[in-house]
């Protein structure tokens, strides 16, 4: 069956009539509403395309690059004045999730084929400068399900993701050595008798403001942030919409009103994920050891809520895997066109 492309500019062209049917099926979490997209692309360093592949006129699947051109624009809004670069293949605003995905199940060789179909259509859209592919995210045994031949792979940050297969946190709290149970519990039991301290779990949109959101994220982002390529923080349009809608859950901690902590999850039946920390320093009012109660209230919630696990994300492998979690190896995968 032929395959056709979609090619879209999140900026400026319409929502696909059929993109939430297609996001639904594939079961894919709130970051890839449209008007996310949109609002995440007009504040990209690169230019964002979005490509829905379809096959006799019903889309199947999604693509999601960015055009990284030879020299590196920074402190720029993105724009076409590149003719030459790679297409970086990642899911736009989340490092947990990848830039491209089905909603069936294809089997491996017509996967091949469809990505295939999708680059080599993109090139020519794009033109025959665009010499290389970067695949981000990409799982163990994924390779090989991705086109091309001659590759090179770099071992990134692993993905945590904890199982949450329990009735409740204590069937957690067993599972963990002695030292670390007693100061989660310590620390849970101190944090919930201050009585200038409100810690919530529930929508985002009930708990917290895009501005408060935006500003605790970008303050994470700027202190983790590369300093060989810098990417700005999550504009606070993006922080509105997503806090706004109904697909994201806080974890909010606020002193005498103020909030110095806050965690976003991204809701999904199964496997939710957690998009983010923020807290500010105990010198401006935040609190120590917040960090470590919010995994606390993260199983209590997904315990409670029936979830399968909890996809914890990259960075503080350490930590994330003392908690229990497995530690899923991840590569980013580079590919001549």
């Amino acid at each position: 069956m032929s395959l056709t492309l979609q090619i879209l500019d999140p900026r400026h062209d319409p929502e696909p009539a059929d993109w939430e049917e297609l996001r639904g099926a594939a079961r894919q979490c709130v970051t890839w509403r449209y008007d996310l997209l949109r609002a995440y692309a007009w504040a990209a360093q690169a230019p964002l395309l979005l490509t829905v592949l379809r096959q006799a006129g019903t889309a199947i699947g999604a693509v999601s690059v960015s055009l990284r051109g030879i020299r590196p624009h920074r402190g720029a809004y993105a724009g076409r004045r590149d003719f030459a670069g790679i297409l970086d293949v990642h899911a736009p605003a989340n490092r947990s999730q990848k830039g491209w995905w089905f909603a069936g199940d294809p089997a491996p060789e017509q996967r091949r084929e469809l990505l295939r179909g999708c680059l080599r259509g993109l090139r020519r859209e794009l033109g025959a400068g665009w010499r290389g592919t970067v695949w981000r995210e990409v799982s163990p045994g994924e390779p090989e399900l991705l086109p091309g031949r001659v590759r090179v792979t770099l071992p990134t940050a692993p993905l945590a993701r904890l199982a949450t297969p329990w009735s409740g946190v204590g069937d957690w709290y067993a599972l963990l050595d002695r030292a670390r149970r007693d100061s989660l519990r310590r620390r849970a039991k101190k944090f919930a008798a201050d009585p200038s301290l409100s810690i919530q779990v529930g929508p985002a949109r009930d708990l917290v403001s895009g501005a408060e959101a935006a500003e605790l994220r970008a303050e994470n982002d700027l202190k983790h942030r590369s300093r060989l390529f810098p990417l700005a923080p999550l504009p606070l349009p993006y922080l509105d919409a997503l806090v706004g809608g109904d697909e994201v859950v806080a974890i909010s901690y606020r002193d005498d009103g103020r909030l110095i902590g806050l965690s976003l999850i991204l809701d999904h039946p199964d496997w939710p994920i957690c998009l983010s920390w923020g807290a500010r320093l105990p010198e401006d009012g935040g609190r120590k050891h917040l960090y470590f109660d919010g995994y606390v209230r993260m199983v209590e919630w997904a315990t409670a809520s029936g979830k399968t696990g909890l996809v914890l994300g990259k960075g503080q492998a350490e930590a994330k895997s003392a908690l229990g979690a497995d530690l899923v190896p991840s590569a980013a995968l580079a590919v001549p066109l």
